[in-house]
């Protein structure tokens, strides 16, 4: 009894050290991702997240204060638009295009972490839904719309994103993304022209 009770008093000892409390936050981080991908929000317990991160759940409340709270931090970190925009707004079809074109192992995908995943395993839970619907306008829609400016710059912005989020699932879910190298070809060409009069609507 007593080597145990030393054991975790070491335990707490070193994990109020800045380097290994660091450590413990970045593992019940790249956890909770993992977990929130693959599960609802409400499927997700504190425990199981720690339970992966080999830490007490405890640890979990101290570092992110609730389950809330972790699930903010992630889906503030979950949506950009740096990649789409790396050429300016005239080059977002492209670059568009090429991100969503891109080969990519679906069963990694399914497996691993990703904002999508993230979106749609939780964007219906009363909780975490309006979290995910706030960072996602802050962090995509709204850039997307201040890119493309001009009249009807918000309708225009909103549609952009709609695309983009329509057709990176169409990827994941649809055999068409994954054909033959001429439609994949003919269904880039379309992407990137319906981007293109979209974001030129007048």
């Amino acid at each position: 009894m007593a080597d145990q009770t030393t054991t975790a008093a070491r335990k707490r000892k070193q994990e109020t050290s800045p380097r290994d409390a660091q450590a413990s936050r970045s593992r019940i981080f790249d956890a909770a991702k993992l977990r929130f991908s693959q599960s609802t929000y409400e499927g997700v317990g504190v425990r199981d997240i720690a339970s992966d991160a080999g830490v007490d759940a405890a640890l979990v409340i101290r570092y992110f204060g609730s389950k809330e709270g972790l699930f903010k931090e992630i889906a503030a970190q979950a949506f950009g638009t740096a990649e789409f925009l790396k050429d300016g707004v005239e080059g977002l079809p492209q670059n568009a295009a090429d991100i969503l074109m891109a080969e990519m192992d679906g069963s990694a995908w399914r497996s691993g972490y990703d904002p999508l995943r993230l979106l749609l395993a939780s964007i219906g839970s009363p909780v975490a839904g309006p979290i995910l619907a706030q960072y996602l306008d802050a962090d995509f829609v709204r850039p997307l719309t201040e890119a493309i400016g001009g009249m009807h710059g918000a309708e225009r912005g909103t549609m952009v994103a709609a695309w983009i989020i329509g057709f990176a699932l169409m990827r994941i879910s649809g055999p068409a993304c994954h054909d033959t190298k001429f439609r994949r070809d003919t269904l880039r060409r379309i992407f990137v022209a319906t981007l293109d009069s979209t974001m030129k609507f007048d």
